[in-house]
């Protein structure tokens, strides 16, 4: 072959890369080593053959390998061409020459962005991105390239084939629009037929091997399940397969098994009926089945248009909490899941890469978009996204850097997310707060600029005290007891400060309704109930109390014995198995009663008193002189810090509260409005 020229995609050209496409029919090999090479041409969309779109990760971005290819300019014939492409691309291109020649995967033309997108041209590029929906959509398939056989991969994928088959032959197809990715109400359904049971509790003890002895966790550390655009393309196409070395198993059989661990850790009387001696302890599922779980739904919810997600539900979902998803060019973030919402077209963003757009500009347009948007539910949405918002989402620690500086990276509003990989979740589930009380829409104010986001509300009271901040995960850390008993002893000392106040009497209704704001008011009076096939949360009770009362004294007797606690944290870390198992079957416990998991949801998050004695939770970096304000659309307060300098009535979003007293409306209606001008 000659390949002394380099490809020039001039030679084979999109005069409209807003309907056209190319394509790259790849030639097969007689083994692996064979050199790469193949015929690449364009086609409309509308007209293209059948194909397959392939969805893996660029890795390193150097091209340092070839693929000789000739080009429709002659007709197929002629002298070939090289075309560059980066070490991933080269081994997922080999491998998958065998799969076809193995008739695992059809052979059919291939769309590869790498090579069938001029990469060096953004206006191309900008134009492909906005026709990646149909790209994906209209191919006969799709195959999620994870990469070479390592770490016991065949052996995962032999399993998901095995119970995903037996799911299918016993239980029935899961995916289909009457289930919508339910195993459970198939389980439900199937459950007492022959054979059923036992099937379960086989799959109930692979599931957990898989997990306990790192197969599943080394597998699902693989790059594919960390990048944003991988999960657009894994959604769009009804028939999409999983490649792992040689290995093929269709998405729907991984699907049931993550579906069914996740059955495994909603559902108490399903985990009952199945738990043997081989599956000891449930909480080791937690992580890992489930996280791939919120991808499938994904999927379910692109795959039937009446169950379609908004853009800002994904951006929530796949960058808040415990999900890590990351893109190379930020913007493409929101770029990135275009194809997936289905309000996109109604927010009119349009992909842009042009070098005089940045990132900022980006961001700052989808979250006025989102806010703009003329929401269709009667649920308050509008100011949903606040919640996000960059300043809200910078820990403590970072935020006297992160204020100090230019940030000339990004250079955010303080009310605009930046849908980094450390954000956290609103600490609000679904319970019933209404702080806004009648005031359920978004009360918008017009501004000199797109950066100031200009809203209507009240102010509650200003903040004069604060307490600890609510520790992290306190499991594992050698002086956990101590900083969850000190934590609460803050709240204790802002509690008798609240007593000590005129007003508290207008606030609590009976002196055993402020001194039930102890454990109230850390877990922002709601906690999160599994055990019935979801989780969900629940406005706190009285009943809540007896739990607390359990769980500070698990902590206080440790933090009394604070040897012991070290010793059972050493043995825990160096593996001592029944030390694990005791742990695990703790994290068991605490998960089934709900108030650790609300705490969780706290996290970062600091006490606070404010001059009339609300007290209340804000974010950790708030500081005595900011305000707790409720704004109209919402259903929960914010902090925010006046900023003088910068005007009247100018204000820093410092981030999400909770305030107890006024969540149900209470001040609404008496209140004075106000224009708050976040920037």
């Amino acid at each position: 072959m000659l390949t002394d020229n380099l490809f020039s995609y001039d030679s084979v050209r999109l005069f409209d890369p807003s309907n056209e496409i190319r394509l790259l029919d790849l030639h097969p090999g007689s083994s692996y080593t064979d050199d790469l090479s193949g015929y690449i041409y364009t086609v409309p969309i509308s007209q293209a053959p059948s194909y397959i779109a392939l969805s893996y990760v660029w890795g390193d971005s150097t091209r340092t390998h070839e693929i000789s290819v000739v080009n429709e300019v002659n007709d197929g014939r002629g002298a070939f061409v090289t075309l560059l492409l980066t070490t991933s691309l080269d081994t997922c291109l080999r491998h998958l020459r065998t799969l076809q020649r193995q008739w695992q995967i059809e052979s059919l033309p291939l769309w590869i962005d790498q090579l069938c997108i001029n990469q060096e041209d953004d206006e191309e590029k900008s134009s492909q991105v906005l026709l990646m929906k149909d790209i994906y959509s209209s191919a006969r398939q799709v195959v999620v390239w994870l990469g070479p056989a390592a770490d016991g991969s065949d052996k995962l994928m032999d399993a998901f084939a095995e119970i995903g088959q037996g799911f299918l032959d016993k239980l029935g197809d899961h995916t289909t629009e009457e289930y919508l990715l339910s195993v459970r109400r198939l389980i439900e359904k199937n459950i007492e037929r022959p054979g059923v049971v036992a099937f379960l509790r086989h799959a109930y003890k692979v599931i957990y091997v898989l997990k306990r002895d790192g197969y599943f966790t080394r597998w699902e550390k693989r790059s594919w399940f960390t990048r944003v655009w991988t999960i657009q393309e894994f959604c769009l196409c009804a028939d999409t397969v999983f490649a792992c070395g040689y290995k093929v198993v269709p998405e729907k059989f991984v699907s049931a098994v993550t579906d069914f661990a996740n059955c495994v850790v909603m559902d108490r009387c399903l985990r009952e009926r199945l738990e043997t001696p081989d599956t000891p302890t449930y909480c080791i599922l937690v992580s890992g089945y489930l996280k791939l779980h919120l991808l499938f739904q994904r999927r379910v919810h692109c795959q039937y248009p009446n169950a379609k997600e908004t853009l800002e539900h994904l951006l929530v979902e796949l960058f808040a909490g415990s999900t890590r998803f990351y893109a190379t060019n930020q913007r493409d973030k929101v770029y990135g899941l275009l194809g997936l919402a289905g309000d996109a077209d109604e927010l009119g963003i349009r992909p842009d890469y042009s070098p005089s757009t940045t990132n900022a500009q980006v961001f700052t347009q989808a979250a006025r978009a989102i806010i703009q948007k003329k929401w269709k539910t009667q649920r308050v949405r509008g100011l949903y996204i606040l919640r996000y918002g960059s300043l809200g989402q910078q820990r403590s620690a970072q935020l006297g850097k992160v204020m100090g500086s230019t940030k000339k990276e990004m250079e955010l509003p303080s009310w605009v997310p930046e849908w980094h990989n450390e954000m956290d979740k609103t600490y609000v589930g679904i319970t019933s707060f209404s702080a806004c009380g009648k005031f359920k829409t978004a009360d918008l104010v017009p501004t000199s600029s797109p950066t100031i986001l200009g809203v209507r509300g009240f102010c509650v009271d200003t903040i004069v005290d604060l307490g600890e901040l609510t520790p992290a995960d306190h499991l594992g850390t050698r002086d956990g007891p101590k900083k969850i008993v000190g934590f609460f002893n803050s709240v204790k000392r802002l509690l008798n400060l609240s007593k000590q106040t005129g007003y508290a009497q207008n606030i609590y209704a009976s002196i055993t309704h402020h001194d039930a704001a102890l454990w109230r008011v850390p877990i922002g009076d709601q906690y999160i109930m599994f055990g019935d096939g979801h989780q969900r949360a629940k406005r706190a009770d009285s009943n809540l109390e007896s739990v607390y009362r359990k769980f500070i004294a698990y902590y206080e007797d440790y933090a009394n014995r604070e040897g012991d606690w070290k010793e059972y944290i050493a043995a825990y870390k160096t593996g001592d198995k029944q030390v694990s198992l005791a742990t695990e079957m703790h994290m068991d416990e605490l998960l089934a009663e709900g108030y650790y998991m609300a705490l969780r949801y706290m996290e970062g998050k600091r006490p606070y008193l404010t001059h009339n004695g609300y007290l209340g939770m804000g974010p950790g970096h708030s500081q005595p002189g900011d305000k707790v304000v409720v704004f109209h659309g919402d259903t929960i307060p914010y902090v925010v810090r006046p900023v003088p300098e910068k005007g009247d009535k100018m204000y820093l979003l410092m981030g999400e509260a909770y305030c107890d007293g006024i969540m149900d409306g209470e001040l609404a209606d008496t209140a004075e409005r106000e224009e708050f001008y976040l920037i």
